[in-house]
C-alpha cells in the first residue's frame, strides 16, 4: 500500500515552531484541536493539495486564524514553548503513524485525547515515536481500518 501521508520533517519542524511561538495566554489545546479539524491543516497534510512546506509559519497561522476558519484564540493555559512544540510534533506523528487525516483523528478521539497527550508530556517527551505509539494505541486504540502503526517516523 502506498502511504497517503509521507513523513515530512519540514512540516513537523514548522508545526513545532508555530506552536512554540503562540502566546502563553491562549487555550493551547483548544487552538490545536481546532487547527486539526480545519481545512488549513488538511491542506498542509494532503500531498495532492500541494503542501505548504515552503511557506513560513505565519502564513499557516494567518490562513487558520484569519482567512480559512475565522478561529479566535480563547484565553486559557498556554503551556511552555517547549511543551507546545513537542505537542505539535507528536500530534503530527499521529497523522503519519496512523495514516489518518487530522480531522478524522479529532473526530474519533476528541479533544480529550489532546488533553491526555499534554498531560503525559513528562513521560512522552523523552520517548521516541515508536514507544509513544505503543502507549497511544494501548490507551486509545487504532482508527477503523488501521491494523497497526506504519512506523514511518522511526525516531
Amino acid at each position: 500500500m502506498e502511504l497517503r501521508f509521507n513523513y515530512d520533517y519540514i512540516i513537523v519542524s514548522k508545526l513545532g515552531q508555530w506552536a512554540e511561538e503562540l502566546p502563553d495566554t491562549i487555550d493551547f489545546l483548544d487552538y490545536w484541536y481546532n487547527l486539526f479539524l480545519s481545512e488549513t491543516k488538511i491542506y498542509i497534510d494532503e500531498p495532492d493539495s500541494g503542501t505548504l512546506a515552503s511557506f513560513w509559519i505565519n502564513r499557516w497561522k494567518s490562513n487558520f486564524e484569519e482567512y480559512a476558519d475565522k478561529y479566535t484564540p480563547k484565553q486559557g493555559q498556554g503551556f511552555s514553548g517547549e511543551e507546545r512544540s513537542w505537542f505539535a510534533q507528536y500530534a503530527q506523528y499521529l497523522v503519519y503513524e496512523l495514516q489518518t487525516p487530522s480531522k478524522d483523528i479529532c473526530s474519533l478521539y476528541g479533544r480529550a485525547m489532546f488533553e491526555w497527550l499534554m498531560k503525559h508530556y513528562n513521560k512522552f517527551h523523552c520517548f521516541g515515536t515508536n514507544l509513544f505509539m505503543d502507549y497511544f494505541i494501548e490507551e486509545w486504540g487504532l482508527p477503523p481500518g488501521v491494523t497497526k502503526p506504519y512506523r514511518v517516523v522511526n525516531c
